[in-house]
């Protein structure tokens, strides 16, 4: 069952006052009164409910998980049964009686693309959007820097000191090809690049549904120490705001995502950290992921997949 059919992961997300208000602002002002919305991973059906008080007369809410049976529960409490539609189903396997005005969908990871949710999104407009209609949110862009945590420095070098008499290297050596989720603050190295751009209301299925790859160059902006890459998102919410998980950005439930290095590095300033990275689609809800890093002529080489048989998550949190 996906971690997303647990009410606990839900209780994470229903506390995270930026992301929720970002949304119920955005469809306050996406969401005309009578139009007709569809939710896209309606979850609680928090967005659905937010749609239907911005004057919706009718929100299909599909979820695919069983928190679905939930979500009517709590549309239910909140008087909304009437307006708010809740399809417990696959999104490919729904059938709706016509067209949306506006397609709304909590549909990010921590760098927008890394949970394989934009194909299907761009799937759930072409089929039912009608010509002029809006989607919740808008443009996302993904931005990639590199960056000092000192408490992840401090956690891969207890694998490597033999704790207790027992060599644990083999944690720091899988550690260095997992990605982690963080919620802290890291020390950025460089001004974050932008990885990639974007838009669901016009974005092709066929960019959409491929590996999504970067290849930059950052110079360190003085003497520093590299730990690893972090990356965020920032979204259009179409009201003229944007909601992003950015490093110095008030904390979201999304954190930040950390590709680490196998050790911290030692940067003098301008020191050049050439990196690529892609991020490819794998099973429902997840992606697998590969980064490059050269500095001073050093290369090494990370992928989440040689790790996959010890993970029961696709992330960990740092």
């Amino acid at each position: 069952m996906s971690r997303y059919g647990e009410l606990p992961v839900h209780r994470w997300m229903l506390r995270d006052t930026e992301r929720n208000e970002a949304y119920r602002r955005a469809l306050a002002h996406a969401v005309k009164p009578g139009d007709v919305v569809l939710d896209m991973g309606a979850g609680t059906g928090l967005l659905s409910i937010f749609a239907a008080a911005a004057g919706a007369g009718k929100v299909y809410a599909i979820e695919r998980t069983e928190i679905a049976a939930f979500a009517e529960e709590m549309i239910a409490a909140n008087g909304y049964a009437d307006r708010i539609e809740v399809i417990h189903s696959d999104l490919e396997d729904v059938t709706l009686p016509g067209k949306v005005d506006v397609i709304v969908s909590e549909w990010m990871g921590g760098f927008g693309v890394d949970e394989n949710m934009l194909a299907p999104l761009v799937m759930a407009r072409d089929r039912w959007l009608k010509p002029g209609g809006r989607m919740v949110p808008g443009v996302l862009t993904a931005v990639l820097a590199p960056a000092h945590m000192v408490e992840f420095d401090d956690a891969t070098a207890h694998w490597r000191s033999k704790p207790h008499g027992v060599d644990l290297g083999l944690i720091a050596e899988l550690t260095s090809q997992e990605t982690f989720h963080t919620q802290s603050q890291p020390a950025l190295v460089a001004p974050g690049q932008v990885m990639w751009s974007h838009d669901p209301l016009t974005c092709s299925l066929a960019v959409a549904d491929q590996q999504f790859t970067t290849k930059l160059t950052f110079h360190a902006t003085a003497a520093s120490t590299i730990s690893g890459l972090v990356a965020w998102f920032t979204a259009d919410m179409g009201d003229g705001t944007i909601l992003t998980n950015a490093v110095g950005a008030p904390d979201t439930h999304w954190g930040r995502t950390l590709f680490p290095l196998d050790r911290p590095i030692q940067l003098a300033a301008g020191a050049a950290i050439d990196v690529t990275l892609a991020c490819d689609p794998s099973l429902p809800g997840s992606c697998e992921f590969s980064w490059t890093v050269s500095i001073d002529g050093q290369t090494e080489h990370h992928d989440t997949r040689p790790a996959r048989r010890f993970r029961t998550r696709s992330s960990r949190r740092a």
